[in-house]
């Protein structure tokens, strides 16, 4: 009851915000309407002294300096108008955020990305756990902001092989930094994500990639351009300590020709024809370079200053945690570097009005420093960039799954151990990595699916290292939950975030499922072959290899062996289901004895009751291998019949003694008789 209220209590504070952010956006509209009445006003005013002061003979001079200051004042108020506009864009993201936040508490997660281009049938578990696609775990947790922010979310949620426990421990540190404290942060850090996407539906040029991308900063298309620019191959000398030189002295030279000029030293044409000799010269030179660099930085002047405003907020937050601090530090250049290229794409944007390039390439040479300033920046800061993008990346994906965490405090953290292949003893995440592979360690009280939320009903297991448990029982009695249970929980304990159970004590190791089989019309796989497919792709991953050679989305830079040292849990919803009974049966313990020759434990939900007497201690004739003694296991989900089914949904030792089908059915028919009867 307490958890509950205080998911009540998190779920009142962000409608509070609601209610807040929506009261200031309607207070400072109203100032934006008193903004434009005194910018109409002060305009009108200017506009009627400049009349006065040509149209009065005599002394006027009084209504010039009125004029004046009232285009002061216009300009004054166009200023504050601006600020006012870019408070309510930034009030009104801050507003939508929280009652995203509110919706999805509701059970409502269609604001956030679902994760379908991550969808992968033949992932090691993805597909069946429901990790990826509409109301999927990743859905429920995906705040992120840019598209990198996403995929280093999907890779955390689809290792192949997981992380070390050290560095799970340090992301669930991190995490804990982020939901903890400064909740208000992490609010400011989603609404950069509003107003970039506000920034991209306004634009008509990018309005299918803001669909596409959910108008998330595109962190692939800045690194991809970034990689065009480190390409470009721009004239040397234009960041020559002799260029500088010479540059200066133009500068000085006609800056003292137009004095002399006036002092009526030289003639005027000397300025005049300077000035026109000199744009045309900067012009030309520069034009190239300047529109090579705006080919392939200006495009994504928005993406980068939106990096700019997450940067900042990252450099302002203070990081309790190693990881948090660390990842800081990595970004301690990357703030002033894409500020600086942000300055470089605005001077660029300046070059627009021609009388203004006219007199700043003439007087300043605008272009040529221009083009200097890039050659620096990219001279000091290339190397970085798609570094530092991975990193602002990986803390997207930290913000998310901290929200996650701030969200749900029935959840809990679960324990990591090392368990030692030789004796079974465990150790603290301290201790040296074992030289064979750790024993699988799997124990769980009151676990539960998190998509169940207070209904759910909670159950405790545990797995032993080796051993098989077959769950039986009748439809929709649990089974495919249970085992879905056990699946999501391991990956959000390896992803470093909380686990919905009391608690649960687990190891490292590798998941492996097989529930959703389905056929291939296209190809010509039918369902029995498609589920002996998944079955030979089970095999050649539990002895360490993964699918057709290639690795998951997670598991692509991480070295083969440290996958294979580890063991591997399989989670299995009914075996050669495309099969008639007695070849089901055979070919389900053919299976099982072969695939318990290999390191390997595994749960296997199954209505065949005949599969459950491979539990039997006293006749080890049905078994082929002497070893497999003791080492399957019978559990069930057991129904009442009566008048109607009653679930428990509780598993319990033993095999089901009830199942429902003909039960069912037979209500079903009779109902439809006496329906039939009636009319």
């Amino acid at each position: 009851m307490k958890i509950e209220s205080k998911e009540n209590q998190i779920k009142e504070s962000y409608q509070q915000s609601v209610d807040k952010y929506a009261a200031e956006v309607t207070a400072l509209k109203r100032k934006n309407n008193g903004f434009i009445t005194s910018e109409l006003l002060s305009f009108g005013a200017m506009a009627t002294c400049l009349v006065c002061y040509f149209a009065l003979d005599g002394n006027a001079t009084p209504w010039l300096g009125a004029a004046i200051l009232s285009l002061v004042a216009y300009f004054l108020v166009r200023h504050f108008d601006d600020k006012n506009k870019q408070e309510i864009e930034h009030k009104t993201a801050l507003m939508q955020v929280c009652q995203d936040e509110v919706k999805a508490m509701e059970g409502d997660f269609s604001s956030y990305e679902s994760g379908d281009t991550y969808q992968n049938p033949h992932h090691a578990y993805a597909f069946d756990l429901d990790i990826f696609g509409k109301d999927s775990l990743y859905q429920r947790i995906c705040h992120t902001i840019t598209t990198g922010g996403s995929d280093a979310l999907a890779n955390n949620l689809s290792r192949e092989t997981p992380l070390s426990i050290e560095e799970i421990e340090s992301r669930k540190e991190l995490q804990q930094d982020l939901a903890e404290s400064q909740h208000e942060w992490r609010l400011e850090f989603f609404a950069l994500g509003e107003l970039n996407r506000l920034a991209l539906s306004q634009s008509l040029s990018t309005a299918s990639s803001s669909t596409s991308s959910w108008g998330k900063i595109n962190s692939s298309a800045v690194v991809k351009a970034m990689e065009k620019v480190s390409q470009m191959v721009l004239p040397a000398w234009f960041g020559s300590w002799m260029a500088l030189a010479i540059g200066w002295l133009l500068i000085i030279g006609i800056c003292s020709s137009v004095l002399l000029a006036i002092l009526g030293v030289v003639s005027v044409d000397v300025p005049l024809w300077w000035v026109m000799v000199q744009f045309m010269i900067v012009f030309s030179v520069c034009k190239s370079a300047l529109d090579k660099i705006d080919s392939n930085g200006g495009k994504l002047r928005h993406q980068l200053m939106a990096y700019s405003q997450v940067l900042r907020l990252i450099s302002q937050r203070t990081f309790h945690s190693a990881l948090g601090q660390q990842m800081q530090n990595q970004l301690a250049e990357a703030l002033p570097s894409f500020s600086q290229l942000e300055k470089i794409l605005n001077g660029y944007d300046r070059r627009g009005n021609f009388l203004g390039l006219f007199f700043t390439d003439s007087f300043l040479l605008s272009d040529f420093f221009l083009v200097r300033r890039f050659l620096k920046w990219k001279n000091n800061y290339m190397a970085q960039m798609e570094e530092w993008v991975d990193v602002v990346s990986e803390m997207d994906a930290m913000v998310s799954m901290a929200d996650e965490r701030y969200n749900h405090p029935e959840a809990t953290d679960a324990k990591l151990v090392e368990a030692d292949a030789k004796d079974g003893q465990s150790a603290s995440s301290s201790s040296e990595s074992m030289a064979t592979s750790p024993k699988v360690v799997f124990e769980a009280k009151n676990l539960y699916h998190p998509f169940l939320g207070a209904k759910a009903v909670k159950n405790d297991f545990c797995i032993d290292d080796g051993n098989y448990y077959i769950v039986t029982g009748a439809n929709m009695a649990g089974k495919s939950t249970f085992l879905r249970s056990l699946g999501v929980n391991y990956i959000l304990a390896m992803a470093g975030m909380p686990v919905f159970a009391d608690s649960l004590r687990l190891s490292r190791f590798r998941l492996f499922s097989s529930m959703r089989t389905s056929d291939d019309l296209t190809h010509g796989i039918s369902y029995f072959n498609a589920e002996l497919l998944r079955l030979e792709q089970l095999m050649r991953f539990c002895k360490g290899g993964s699918q057709d050679g290639q690795a998951s989305l997670a598991s692509q830079d991480e070295p083969a062996s440290q996958g294979d040292s580890l063991r591997t849990l399989i989670i299995l919803d009914e075996i050669l289901k495309g099969t008639n009974s007695v070849d089901k049966l055979n070919g389900s313990r053919l299976f099982l004895e072969s695939i318990a020759q290999l390191p390997v434990s595994g749960v296997v939900a199954t209505h065949d009751l005949e599969l459950s007497k491979m539990e039997q201690t006293h006749d080890l004739s049905s078994l082929k291998d002497d070893s497999l003694h003791g080492r399957f296991h019978n559990y069930c989900f057991e129904i009442d019949l009566g008048l109607d089914v009653t679930y428990t949904y509780k598993i319990q030792r033993g095999v089901a003694k009830n199942q429902n089908a003909t039960f069912l059915l037979k209500k079903l028919i009779e109902q439809n008789l006496h329906i039939d009867k009636v009319e």
